[in-house]
């Protein structure tokens, strides 16, 4: 399996998106951010994150301005640093 197919099947499972969504190329972030963000607030939440993920772990240390939410910005810089 290529290290595309690789990241985004360990992302769906992660970030429990349907495998159905995951085809053989990487989501591009915007997407993964649009389909975690279920409320459509532009920001990722605790309550829309899987409690068992590595982005629920990680979660204080990538919310950098401390607001309780994930903006864009910030899910790229996790995305960019998490040991995939």
């Amino acid at each position: 399996m290529n290290k595309k197919k690789n990241i985004s099947l360990l992302l769906a499972t992660a970030f429990l998106i349907p495998l159905s969504s995951v085809n053989a190329e990487l989501l591009p972030i915007d997407s993964l951010f649009k389909q975690m963000d279920q409320d459509n607030d532009g920001y990722i939440n605790r309550k829309e994150i899987n409690k068992q993920s590595l982005l629920a772990n990680e979660f204080d240390k990538v919310d950098k301005n401390k607001d309780g939410n994930l903006d864009n910005k910030e899910f790229e810089y996790f995305i960019a640093v998490a040991d995939l």
